[in-house]
């Protein structure tokens, strides 16, 4: 296995006897538990990740965990991650390819694939790109930056128990006018699902609509904030929340709590009502631009 990143064996030990500390996280031991892969998002600074990742550790994963860089790079080169489909293609075809690695290497063990705004959208990408019969157990998509009404089907395909797909209404800077501007990796120019979560194509037939029965779509509620989240961009990647929300999924210990009915009530006229009115705003500003441009 040379794909990239998962090494044929784990790196020797350094001269002094002791075990490098890079390589914590891709122990043979991990390796044998299972495989985590993380996806930053673009910009490739990779240190969300790296905050995700000792959380997942300190929540008790203990399967090999490994950040995949697929960034051209910061520097304001992370406009290019959004627009170099082609090569985010390529490299999430790379990632696949390791994944069917790993299971022919290490058969029966789980996998898991995280992937965090651009990276979310790349984790798709990953999924579409495995072969047929090939699938990871979870996937956890965390403010994905794709848009809203891409079709998650055929990744769904590639998933054998469930996608879940973490969103916030409040991630407005880069999740809402960011990619209205930028562009989400699919290149659609709107609100993100990672801002306003993912919508089931209308046009699916029976087999694509009951693969979405696999998908679980949490929405970023006041009560996380005791987990660390506060409904920012990067909120859902910080150590406490991967430690006490996202490492029972990855473990398959089932999706998070849902408030009593009489608080799910109440937040829900909340929220539309929010919704509706961030709508409106989001329309009045591509309105206003689209004026502009015509006046000059």
């Amino acid at each position: 296995m040379s794909r990239r990143f998962i090494p044929a064996s784990p790196v020797p030990e350094a001269p002094d006897g002791r075990r490098r500390k890079q390589d914590r996280y891709l122990s043979r031991e991990r390796l044998e538990a299972g495989l985590v892969i993380c996806l930053d998002g673009v910009g490739g600074y990779d240190w969300l990740p790296r905050l995700l990742r000792r959380g997942l550790f300190q929540g008790g994963v203990g399967a090999a965990m490994v950040i995949y860089h697929w960034s051209v790079g910061p520097l304001g080169m992370w406009v290019s991650d959004l627009v170099l489909r082609q090569r985010n293609r390529r490299s999430a075809r790379d990632v696949a390819e390791t994944i069917a690695a790993y299971r022919e290497w290490m058969p029966g063990r789980p996998v898991t694939l995280i992937g965090h705004s651009g990276g979310g959208g790349m984790a798709a990408w990953v999924l579409e790109a495995m072969d047929e019969g090939c699938q990871v157990d979870r996937a956890l998509l965390l403010a994905p930056a794709l848009s809203p009404g891409y079709n998650l089907a055929p990744a769904l395909q590639a998933v054998r128990e469930r996608m879940y797909v973490f969103y916030s209404w409040f991630d407005i800077p880069l999740l809402g006018l960011g990619t209205l501007v930028f562009g989400t990796l699919d290149g659609r120019h709107a609100p993100s699902a990672g801002m306003v979560g993912f919508r089931m194509p209308a046009n699916l037939d029976a087999a694509g609509r009951e693969a979405y029965s696999k998908v679980t779509q949490i929405r970023w509620r006041p009560r996380m904030i005791r987990d660390g989240h506060f409904g920012d961009h990067s909120g859902c990647t910080n150590t406490r929340f991967a430690r006490r929300v996202l490492a029972p999924l990855v473990l398959g210990l089932g999706d998070p709590g849902k408030p009593p009915a009489n608080r799910q009530r109440c937040a829900g006229i909340f929220w539309r009502a929010a919704k509706l009115l961030l709508v409106l705003f989001l329309q009045a500003l591509t309105l206003g631009g689209d004026k502009t441009h015509g006046e000059t």
